[in-house]
């Protein structure tokens, strides 16, 4: 079986899945929102997320655009138990924006259905797959904005254009990709890069949430350079809804170094 007709038929049984992965206030260490990722059946196309999405896949327009839906369909059904504690941060995929005409209503029925409200929810667009339609893409986001939508931008960093798209998709939140925050405790030249970023960001009215913080080094060194979020396997690995909300988790702070750091000086 094709990979296109068995991502097809995992849609049609209804094995869409969603995790969710926090995102933190670095500040007070607590929730800030929770990004939405696809998760599917062991074994499937669906339990590789970047082999249907990256830059590789193997789908088919059709079947990119069923799946796309799928994930967000997901996100907001799930999501829904997360919302009253964060934001929702919902990936749509670049060629969804471009192919459907009627992502607006369908947005808008699926927030009906899952009762939430749409300034709740940040749509994010990765870099990866802006490929040349920088132009027409601002247009549709600045359209979808009205209904009160905000906009992340994922990746940031990784695509040729980024300067552009920073200036015409004016987003709410820039994501730095992990390339620029692995190791960043090991490099200045890193470190002035993210810095120079942050400035340009917080200039055009754009908040940095850096992706990727996987060791405390790394954790410490974003927050002595006050990035105001971050996100990462440090917090924590993508888990369902349900886990989030159990037992206070929305509400954790994780350690009680969050404050103390910001006064650590990298050497």
């Amino acid at each position: 079986m094709s990979i296109n007709k068995s991502v097809v038929e995992l849609i049609e049984r209804g094995y869409v899945g969603s995790a969710f992965q926090p995102i933190v206030n670095l500040d007070s260490g607590r929730m800030m929102g929770y990004e939405a990722l696809l998760r599917g059946p062991k074994g499937t196309p669906l339990a590789r997320p970047d082999l249907v999405f990256g830059p590789g896949s193997k789908l088919d327009h059709d079947t990119l655009q069923k799946l796309d839906a799928a994930c967000v369909a997901a996100a907001l059904r799930s999501g829904r138990l997360l919302v009253p504690h964060g934001t929702l941060f919902v990936n749509v995929h670049i060629s969804t924006l471009l192919g459907d005409r009627r992502l607006k209503d369908h947005f808008l029925k699926l927030l009906e259905s899952s009762g939430i409200a749409p300034n709740t929810v940040v749509i994010e667009l990765s870099e990866r797959s802006s490929d040349c339609h920088t132009r027409t893409v601002s247009r549709i986001i600045n359209d979808i904005k009205k209904l009160g939508f905000r906009f992340a931008l994922d990746d940031f960093g990784t695509a040729h254009a980024w300067l552009e798209n920073l200036y015409r998709f004016e987003p709410s939140y820039v994501k730095l990709g992990r390339g620029l925050i692995k190791d960043i405790h090991l490099s200045h030249r890193k470190q002035d890069l993210v810095l120079s970023v942050k400035e340009m960001c917080e200039r055009l009215g754009s908040e940095v949430i850096a992706e990727g913080i996987e060791v405390l080094d790394e954790l410490v060194t974003v927050m002595t350079m006050n990035i105001p979020y971050g996100q990462g396997f440090h917090f924590g690995m993508p888990m369902g809804a349900m886990f989030w909300i159990s037992e206070g988790a929305v509400k954790t702070v994780y350690k009680p170094w969050f404050k103390a750091a910001q006064l650590t000086s990298i050497v």
